[in-house]
């Protein structure tokens, strides 16, 4: 008998409980995604673990959580990312797994902060007349440049104090007597945090720090900027209780800013002597043209004028992604 038939197999009344997932319903609605926690990883839908009778034998509590990504438990996590993440549409620059959690995700933000909203949003460019700050590499360019970003994504400015640490500083102390969390914002392959979020301080400002290295990079400083301050739209604003640096990422997209982390997602440098690449971020190259590609049908734009500031590499995914969406309309965003 297979895993799954000995895991949901018929039993005696007297054995089947109320499913724990979708509390008996049959399917997982928005307010079971939000009470598991399970924001930007789940869909609503039918329920998989009672498979939509609202009752599941007892013994599944010892062997599969209610809350689990995969109802699976024979196999090692980094295996299950290996099976889940082979399979891929053809045509598709993601895999299928990604694909699903991509639209998942893009759905719980367009809830979060309003379609309406997201339609109208204008996307910044890498151009002075979205960004007119003298870029002269010090601290107060940052802080114009925090104004733009802030307002963009609706957070007020002065509810914002950003500070700076130098490269080969690893720890910080906010002088606050309580004890704060620190989510950072790494460059791949480098140690040093490039900036970071610390949450509401007592002075009842959100607290950002960015390396000062950026401040010789404006669109570094900006990709920056934008995911700190996604947290302060995600986790500063209690959207969500728990941090998903993915989200966090995705969340720059839906406010016009995808452009700057999307370039930013993967950098290559090159001279006389070493070839190198920097990463920054936590969504990969074909992730963030695909995300792309998800805001541009959201929003009905089939050939956007802002999407000849990406990078070669984003804007080859993005076009792929276009297509692929364009050629199975049915699929996309039906989990």
């Amino acid at each position: 008998m297979g895993f799954f038939n000995r895991l949901f197999r018929k039993a005696d009344s007297s054995d089947q409980i109320t499913c724990p997932r979708c509390l008996g319903k049959g399917h997982v609605d928005r307010d079971d995604i939000i009470r598991l926690n399970m924001q930007g990883k789940w869909g609503t839908g039918s329920c998989a673990y009672c498979k939509g009778t609202g009752e599941v034998h007892k013994e599944i509590l010892s062997k599969v959580a209610p809350d689990a990504r995969h109802l699976t438990t024979d196999l090692t996590e980094k295996e299950r990312e290996a099976v889940v993440n082979a399979t891929k549409l053809e045509g598709c620059p993601v895999s299928e797994y990604n694909r699903l959690w991509l639209e998942n995700a893009f759905s719980v933000l367009l809830d979060f902060f309003g379609e309406e909203n997201i339609l109208q949003k204008k996307v910044l460019i890498p151009h002075y007349a979205d960004f007119p700050v003298p870029y002269d590499k010090t601290e107060q360019s940052a802080y114009e440049t925090m104004k733009v970003v802030a307002s963009q994504m609706e957070v007020p400015f002065e509810s914002i104090e950003l500070r700076f640490y130098d490269d080969r500083i690893t720890e910080l102390s906010s002088g606050s007597p309580f004890g704060t969390n620190l989510y950072l914002e790494s460059v791949k392959g480098d140690h040093n945090a490039q900036g970071f979020y610390m949450g509401m301080q007592e002075n009842g400002k959100y607290e950002i720090w960015v390396s000062r290295n950026n401040l010789v990079f404006p669109e570094r400083l900006v990709a920056i900027l934008a995911h700190e301050i996604a947290h302060i739209k995600l986790l500063g604003e209690e959207r969500r209780i728990s941090n998903n640096e993915y989200l966090t990422d995705l969340t720059t997209v839906v406010f016009g800013l995808g452009i700057f982390n999307a370039n930013e997602a993967f950098q290559s440098y090159k001279d006389k002597r070493t070839w190198g690449y920097t990463s920054l971020g936590y969504l990969s190259q074909m992730q963030w043209g695909y995300s792309l590609a998800l805001f541009a049908y959201v929003r009905g734009e089939h050939a956007p004028a802002w999407s000849e500031h990406l990078s070669p590499n984003v804007k080859s995914d993005f076009q792929q992604a276009q297509r692929f969406i364009e050629a199975n309309r049915e699929l996309i965003f039906q989990q």
